[in-house]
């Protein structure tokens, strides 16, 4: 096999340490670091994207950071520089995805770039239509993908129906398509990758989260969101889409802007000061969930995409580790010290370590790798469930997406509850319907 040039990245949840092993990898490693993070592209806002400060980047550079006004997109392209080891981090994990790999996401068949973008995925008519009547365009055109979503999940169907009439072709059998490939062949790498995990058990990782968020607004969060705002009023910049979608692409989507959203209503709105507190409050927090909920959902990206994708790498040319960085006080011993060494391994070619070794966490996050490898095409045999005994608020059957959630939905106190109501229902109409036959009975005698 011809040799391919080398690349590590950097991937995790929000607030795990990311870019600091990067920047020491660099370090240790003459390298560049080139940011995969979709929302710190943009020049400036460097609060509400979580961007590295300049001194804590200890002179490393980064490419593709601050270089697109706030209402562009862009899309990843192949970035090497000559004779060092290029870093890829950010949290954005398909766009590390889409650069470590070929044709594994699912994406323009008749373009050079594997990853379709929402902007080349715009179809204005489908803004006019409500989320019920996109949902009957999808089921009818991509029964697969419908049966997949939940009928309000608007975004998603939305990907869905744009990609079938981008393409002309369903996505369903687009994944289809890719999985009876890579069976055969394995999935294509652009280069061999060492790829580092850095991972903290959620309830050690939120309260940082939290701790952050306060930290944000304290170094001036609330300025750089007033400034956007400013910027929407005047017409300098435009925000995208209609308002069920406004929320959903570039640099909107960053978590601060919209739950904020309320307070700076109520600010504007002339409202009073122990108002404007309490609503600041619930803004707050509501921004925490959110942060956390977004690095629950990276996790999810990770053990659901990331880990099968590279399980079927060709060749084995992608290799991941997965980083113990639940405890801060032995972040360099368990974080950088590994990963370091790791890749000075990994650069002049030596051999390396069996990935679940390194640590305990390891082998927890790295294990059921059958399980891990399949979890990509399970879209094929989804299911929806349908639970005609509990209704929704409208009386509606209750709809289940998936055989998980349906599992949880049986074992639920809720639904044990409301059957064991309708068995002493049946079993009381059984007895007066015997009591009242017993009686007409006795008359009839």
């Amino acid at each position: 096999m011809a040799s391919i040039r080398k690349i590590a990245a950097v991937v995790g949840s929000s607030g795990i340490g990311k870019s600091k092993l990067a920047v020491e990898l660099c370090k240790a490693l003459t390298g560049q670091v080139i940011n995969a993070d979709a929302l710190q592209v943009y020049k400036g806002l460097d609060i509400i994207t979580n961007k590295m400060p300049m001194d804590e980047r200890e002179g490393i550079k980064h490419h593709l950071m601050d270089f697109l006004e706030p209402e562009e997109e862009y899309k990843i392209e192949s970035i090497t520089s000559k004779n060092e080891l290029p870093v890829v981090v950010g949290g954005t994990n398909y766009y590390i995805q889409s650069l470590l790999w070929n044709n594994t996401t699912i994406g323009d068949q008749r373009s050079s770039s594997p990853e379709i973008e929402d902007k080349d995925l715009d179809f204005p008519e489908f803004d006019l239509l409500e989320t019920s009547e996109l949902y009957d365009r999808l089921a009818k055109v991509d029964p697969v993908m419908a049966n997949k979503w939940h009928p309000s999940d608007r975004r998603k169907i939305l990907r869905s129906l744009r990609i079938f009439h981008q393409t002309g072709q369903p996505q369903s059998e687009i994944i289809k398509l890719q999985k009876e490939h890579y069976e055969t062949h394995g999935l294509e790498p652009r280069y061999q990758a060492l790829v580092f995990w850095i991972y903290s058990d959620p309830a050690k990782l939120n309260p940082r989260l939290d701790a952050r968020v306060d930290q944000m607004i304290d170094t001036g969060l609330f300025d750089e969101i007033k400034d956007l705002r400013n910027h929407v009023v005047q017409g300098k910049i435009k925000m995208p889409g209609i308002e069920l979608e406004k929320y959903q692409r570039g640099l909107w989507q960053a978590i601060g802007y919209k739950e904020f959203d309320p307070y700076f209503e109520a600010l504007e709105g002339g409202k009073d000061a122990a108002e404007l507190e309490m609503i600041k409050s619930e803004c707050t927090e509501r921004m925490k969930a959110a942060t956390r909920r977004y690095a629950k959902s990276q996790i999810k990206w990770i053990r659901n995409k990331l880990l099968p994708t590279s399980l079927n790498s060709k060749d084995n040319q992608v290799i991941v580790y997965c980083l113990d960085a639940g405890n801060l006080d032995t972040w360099d011993e368990n974080v950088k010290e590994k990963a370091v060494e790791i890749a000075k391994a990994f650069q002049m070619g030596q051999p390396l370590p069996e990935p679940k070794s390194i640590s305990n966490v390891a082998a927890t996050m790295l294990s059921l790798e059958q399980q891990i490898k399949d979890t990509q095409t399970k879209i094929l045999t989804w299911n929806k469930h349908v639970c005609e005994t509990c209704k929704t608020d409208q009386g509606e059957p209750l709809v289940l997406n998936g055989d998980k959630e349906w599992e949880q939905h049986k074992k639920s106190r809720h639904h044990r509850k409301y059957l064991k109501h309708l068995r002493v229902e049946e079993m009381r109409r059984a007895y007066f319907a015997s009591k009242q036959a017993a009686e007409a009975a006795a008359q009839h005698n």
